[in-house]
């Protein structure tokens, strides 16, 4: 019998071929000043708690660990660990007594396992090595993996957790992991929740999206009263086509929407929440955010794009480019977005307004940018079997898994 020696791409369409070679040339880039860690990212959280400069970010990785990079020195500053499966978003709860000299932080993940982790921190910025993690623990949520968190205020002066699964359903916790009760909206999948931020601490209202375009929002009961016949739910608002991912209220109180019909939408307050801007993108938009001193609206795409608006004409006034998967999440500090994305990158963008005239002039001539001496980077960096490593996991199935996951789409587990 004759062996014929095969090489491993050789099942592997001209397509993915290309597609892969596409992908592998622009992971050298460092447009964005790149933090590459050690797993696909699924979320980004300023935790303004841990750091109120707002110089900590908190991300949650697909290999089961939220990791906290400290802006200003690229260093990774805290490693939490305890998940065995993807986590998808990230809520943070912090409390400060008087009488203690710590504040006491808990973080919540929610966890492709169906379960929320907890990690309690406590920090003292007068002490040194004053941030310790006093605990982990983690309790069982929903029928499918959590998509969304949320800390909020009830009436009574309780604060709970709110969590939205892929299974419909929106559940409420004491932060202890104790149930309150929970909601059962018509949806395949509950996408983001988010706080009016013009509503009253006595009346707070809590936005929902779903997989099934639907937005709904209502009001917060007492702590006794979380359940579906304490809580009246708005009627529907139907900006969108089909799944909506990110809801992101502005400072005027008005609510952007980014959809996985391509769209991003204005929804204006005066309005009765009725569309009052549209912004297209080739592909589902991941995320939406707004700086408002700037007057720019800021996207993240599949297509592996981050985009800045002008918040007032809806003209798109400069496109990032630097990303090698879809972008996952943003974040606005200061001056900068952070955008991280499935690629295992964190990039950051400046709009303050001199560099960002820059960058459009070195999109406008890219001949500027080429001309420039490569720069010197003190970012962390893998080592050559570290990046062999992460090349392998961003081929292997795990990418058709967590598209799967974020899409609602039903995951067949061996």
């Amino acid at each position: 019998m004759t062996t014929i020696d095969r090489p491993d791409n050789y099942f592997q369409t001209d397509t993915s071929l290309a597609e892969n070679d596409r992908k592998a040339r622009k992971a050298a880039n460092t447009q964005g000043q790149p933090v590459r860690f050690g797993s696909k990212i699924l979320d980004v959280l300023v935790n303004y708690a841990f750091d109120p400069t707002g110089d900590v970010v908190f991300v949650a990785e697909a290999a089961g660990q939220v990791t906290a990079l400290k802006l200003s020195t690229n260093e990774f500053s805290t490693t939490l660990k305890g998940p065995r499966a993807p986590l998808t978003c990230l809520a943070v709860h912090a409390q400060t007594n008087a009488t203690d000299p710590f504040t006491s932080m808990r973080l919540f993940a929610g966890c492709w396992d169906k379960s929320i982790w907890q990690y309690v921190i406590r920090i003292a910025e007068d002490i040194p090595a004053g941030r310790t993690v006093t605990g982990q623990t983690s309790f069982p949520a929903h029928q499918d993996f959590i998509k969304c968190l949320l800390v909020a205020s009830t009436p009574d002066k309780e604060d709970i957790l709110i969590s939205g699964g892929a299974d419909g359903d929106i559940r409420f916790w004491s932060l202890d992991g104790r149930s309150l009760g929970f909601l059962k909206p018509d949806s395949r999948g509950i996408e983001h929740l988010a706080i009016d931020p013009l509503s009253s601490p006595d009346k707070t209202s809590v936005f929902f999206s779903t997989s099934k375009r639907d937005i709904y929002h209502f009001t917060l009961p007492d702590s006794s009263q979380l359940n579906s016949s304490g809580i009246k739910l708005s009627g529907p608002i139907l900006a969108h086509d089909t799944s909506v991912y990110k809801l992101h209220f502005d400072e005027d109180g008005d609510l952007w929407t980014a959809s996985a019909d391509k769209t991003v939408k204005q929804l204006s307050r005066n309005r009765n929440w009725e569309p009052d801007m549209t912004l297209l993108h080739p592909d589902f938009v991941r995320d939406v955010v707004t700086h408002e001193s700037y007057g720019w609206v800021i996207t993240a795409c599949r297509d592996e794009q981050v985009r800045v608006w002008d918040k007032a004409t809806g003209n798109l006034h400069h496109v990032f480019s630097g990303h090698f998967e879809e972008v996952t999440g943003l974040a606005v500090i200061d001056d900068l977005v952070i955008s991280v994305s499935i690629d295992a990158t964190l990039r950051r963008w400046s709009l303050e307004p001199a560099a960002l005239r820059k960058a459009v002039e070195e999109a406008k001539n890219p001949q500027l940018l080429e001309q420039e001496p490569e720069p010197k980077s003190d970012l962390p960096m893998l080592t050559e079997e570290e990046e062999a490593e992460l090349q392998a996991l961003m081929e292997e199935d795990e990418s058709e898994t967590l598209e799967q996951m974020v899409e609602d789409v039903p995951i067949t587990r061996n």
